[in-house]
């Protein structure tokens, strides 16, 4: 697709449905599949793998992850009296009428 091409909305429901399948794919492909378990037979279980260092986008997620709660606790924890105005209200605007 060209610079100068405009991108229809049918164009971008695609583009985002074939993203988002893509993205779920990687997601279970990278996750090992279970194995199937036969009945009545005990299997010992394996040790535990120690756990593997977390990479860099595990390291960042985690950090957004713990300062977002630390904001919501904060947020949160602030008091607010009961009833009073709201800040915003909603009111919808008229369509302009056509000329005809």
């Amino acid at each position: 697709m060209s610079a100068r091409e405009k991108l229809t909305r049918r164009r971008f429901v695609a583009l985002a449905g074939a993203s988002l399948a893509a993205m779920t794919a990687g997601v279970a492909a990278a996750a090992p599949a279970e194995p199937a378990r036969k009945s009545g037979a005990a299997k010992a279980k394996k040790p535990a793998a120690p756990p593997a260092t977390p990479t860099a986008h595990q390291k960042e997620f985690e950090r957004q992850k713990s300062g977002t709660l630390s904001t919501l606790k904060t947020i949160r924890a602030y008091p607010l009296p009961p009833g009073g105005d709201l800040p915003v209200v909603f009111k919808p605007l008229r369509t302009p009428k056509k000329e005809r």
